[in-house]
């Protein structure tokens, strides 16, 4: 959200990103996909290729991410034939611990999205690795989700210093509905006193000119709604 903004001003800002530690490795049509946390919540456990339990799944999601990672760059994760690599999930322990039917009535979703390539996750284990997940960096703001730059709000994942460098899960959805609400009524405040400067096109001169001038000129004057390779009608 914006009232103004100084072209070229300069955002303080913080860089740091968050792995979820349970992103899809197989199959490839759903590499990253985000493969719930739930499952580990229900007793769903962590095993590298030897069939060994090597951390403990309910930590927070740094340590899981990174014990995963050190599981694979140390040769004990399980490899694909397209070589990418991850350790297993093991999905129906949840089916032997709590009986038939539970990952199917607690996970119907995940059951669904898998199903379509041919793999029953009560039956078989899902191979997982760390993906990225949130941007706890962003551009640094006050309590009323403004930035530096006088009258240039941000909320949500796009701002920074809320979490640290580690966040908990359900806390984005929070981050966004408190501080959106504080940056839509601090901005709404300030409309009154806030004189509006002449509206020009000035800047997109600017960009082709730029453009032009290290020769990226793509002749596409305006966002594009159908990309280049769809079929033409008529």
């Amino acid at each position: 959200m914006c009232l103004s903004y100084r072209m070229g001003a300069k955002l303080d800002h913080i860089d740091t990103f968050q792995y979820h530690p349970s992103g899809a490795v197989y199959p490839e049509q759903l590499i990253g996909a985000l493969v719930t946390e739930g499952i580990r919540s229900e007793g769903g456990q962590l095993v590298n290729a030897k069939g060994e339990r090597f951390v403990n799944e309910l930590d927070t999601r740094d340590v899981v991410s990174s014990s995963i990672i050190r599981e694979c760059e140390e040769g004990r994760g399980i490899r694909t034939m397209s070589g990418r690599v991850g350790v297993w999930l093991d999905t129906p322990l949840l089916d032997a611990e709590h009986g038939p039917g539970t990952v199917e009535k607690h996970f119907p979703a995940m059951m669904l999205q898998f199903e379509r390539f041919g793999i029953d996750i009560s039956k078989d284990p899902v191979l997982i690795y760390p993906t990225l997940h949130y941007q706890n960096g962003g551009v640094k703001i006050d309590t009323n989700s403004e930035t530096n730059v006088k009258n240039l709000f941000v909320a949500g994942e796009a701002s920074g210093g809320l979490h640290g460098r580690n966040r908990l899960m359900g806390n984005s959805l929070l981050d966004l509905m408190v501080f959106g609400k504080r940056s839509g009524l601090t901005a709404a405040s300030r409309t009154g006193s806030v004189t509006q400067g002449k509206l020009t096109l000035k800047h997109l001169d600017r960009f082709r000119a730029e453009a032009k001038k290290h020769g990226n000129v793509s002749g596409v004057i305006s966002p594009m709604i159908l990309p280049a390779y769809t079929r033409k009608v008529g």
